[in-house]
């Protein structure tokens, strides 16, 4: 069939699907460069169900109709997640701190942890088992805290990609006293089922916005 078809049965809103359903409303020319890649993020989220992962907190966005950007944040650590970038001739999946929307700079200063060129369908199973690995890596969600404070003055993600030790900035108070300083570090993943101990939430109503 015709290419214009065959693209408006991919990516599209089916009954029931949780995941990727809000920010920007994919056009029938980003459906036809990356309805399959929507449709195979997609179908992995709502297979795997991800215990850390909030389904309203996915969502697309892009630039014009030649990227295509899916976002998948943690529902606790304040804008990281998870990013499919679909930017032709390639795509990849990539680790970022997401907090604001008006460029891309998070994005673009991303971790990238896989690559593949566009189109993707033949290695489509390549990159779901990317995804499904990804959603299972584990995060250090290191916290520093002032004194006997309640509420950290530095906030970082960490994460251990290709063999390196990437950190993710996600906030950070500049103090001028030299307090004695404590560092709570935990685990977590997008697949934990239980929540860090100090939680910050995704700024999703902003996010969505500039999406």
């Amino acid at each position: 069939p015709p290419l214009g078809r065959r693209a408006r049965r991919q990516g599209r809103l089916r009954p029931g699907l949780r995941y990727l359903t809000r920010g920007a409303t994919p056009s029938d020319t980003v459906l036809s460069r990356h309805g399959e890649v929507i449709t195979a993020v997609r179908d992995v989220l709502e297979a795997r169900d991800p215990g850390m992962v909030e389904p309203n907190e996915t969502f697309i966005t892009g630039e014009r109709d030649e990227v295509c950007i899916l976002i998948i944040p943690h529902h606790w650590l304040g804008g990281v997640g998870l990013i499919v970038l679909s930017d032709p001739p390639g795509l990849d999946l990539r680790w970022a701190a997401v907090t604001d929307l008006i460029d891309h700079d998070q994005i673009d200063l991303g971790h990238v942890v896989d690559r593949w060129q566009l189109p993707v369908k033949r290695q489509m199973n390549q990159l779901v088992a990317s995804l499904e690995q990804e959603l299972s890596r584990p995060i250090e969600w290191m916290c520093t805290y002032r004194g006997s404070a309640s509420s950290p003055r530095r906030i970082r993600a960490v994460l251990d990609i290709n063999g390196r030790r990437v950190v993710l900035h996600v906030l950070s108070k500049l103090s001028l006293w030299p307090f004695p300083r404590r560092e709570v570090v935990e685990s977590t993943s997008l697949s934990s089922k239980d929540p860090p101990t100090f939680r910050l939430p995704v700024p999703i109503d902003r996010l969505l916005k500039q999406a």
